[in-house]
């Protein structure tokens, strides 16, 4: 992700949370923190959380659910293989 994206993420949560402001410093710290999340994936935890919870979210619970999803995704990708190749190609 990068700084303009994860702007875009701050200002969500900032409309959706009217307590929640954002300072410059933050997105500089934050933007080392979140660089390597997908945004789509991000934005995507955030609706989420905005939809369950009536205070805004941690970065790190989003990436920690940014993380529970890519590590669920790739075990289905994982079985799915096991599931349906060959046994020859499997050795």
């Amino acid at each position: 992700m990068n700084k303009t994206e994860m702007l875009k993420l701050f200002v969500l949560i900032e409309r959706v949370y009217p307590g929640f402001r954002i300072k410059n410093d933050i997105v500089h710290y934050y933007f080392g923190k979140c660089e390597e999340l997908e945004y789509e994936r991000a934005l995507s935890c955030i609706k989420g959380h905005i939809r369950k919870y009536p205070y805004p979210p941690s970065i790190s619970s989003i990436a920690a659910e940014c993380l529970r999803q890519e590590t669920s995704l790739a075990l289905r990708s994982i079985t799915w293989q096991e599931e349906y190749m060959p046994a020859s190609e499997l050795s």
